[in-house]
């Protein structure tokens, strides 16, 4: 069962520190947005697993970074194809986010599995997911063995977007959306409350 995170602060802040694995950093470096990759394989057959180390690289040419483990069907795709889709989902959808990121058997589609619809990209093989708010078209600019992950850098060619859902200054309305974000393991957040700076 996919959890979200408490909603109650600590009822008083604390100064003293405690010491823990490095190697949970991620935990504790939250949350991240959470998005939902799509690629296709050699066979023309789609897939979609989510992501929520990804981040804005470039404002020109405009790129993104997603970090994939090396075990992913995704890795696979993107590398083979050189082109993949990111779509932002919203909070109605987390359990099928969640259901994404199961380990299914490369024959078996997690898009059915999952339930999602799909439609045609304008610029790249894989296709958009039309009930998710944002849908970004990218091609392979660039990747990196990191560790125990891969680093793809995407130039984004194409974006989809509910027009509903952006401010007017093109912002996207996140108290609207709500997109999940991750904190860890099977957890979620929606803390969702703007403020200008």
């Amino acid at each position: 069962m996919v959890k979200t995170a408490s909603k109650d602060p600590p009822k008083e802040e604390k100064t003293e520190k405690t010491s823990v694995d490095p190697k949970t950093y991620h935990k504790i470096l939250a949350p991240r947005p959470t998005v939902l990759v799509t690629t296709m394989d050699l066979k023309g057959r789609a897939d979609v697993s989510p992501f929520s180390f990804v981040s804005p690289v470039s404002f020109d040419p405009p790129l993104l970074m997603i970090s994939i483990g090396l075990n992913k069907h995704s890795y696979w795709n993107i590398t083979q194809k050189k082109e993949f889709v990111v779509n932002i989902p919203t909070e109605k959808m987390l359990d099928k986010v969640w259901i994404a990121g199961d380990k299914w058997d490369a024959e078996i589609s997690k898009i059915e599995r999952a339930g999602f619809k799909t439609a045609k990209s304008e610029k790249v093989g894989p296709p958009i997911l039309p009930e998710c708010v944002a849908s970004f078209e990218c091609y392979v600019e660039d990747a990196k063995k990191v560790g125990d992950h891969v680093i793809i850098i995407g130039r984004v060619v194409k974006i989809h977007v509910n027009a509903e859902f952006l401010d007017e200054e093109g912002r996207l309305r996140v108290d609207l959306v709500r997109p999940p974000l991750h904190v860890a393991d099977n957890v979620f957040a929606f803390p969702y409350v703007t403020k200008n700076a």
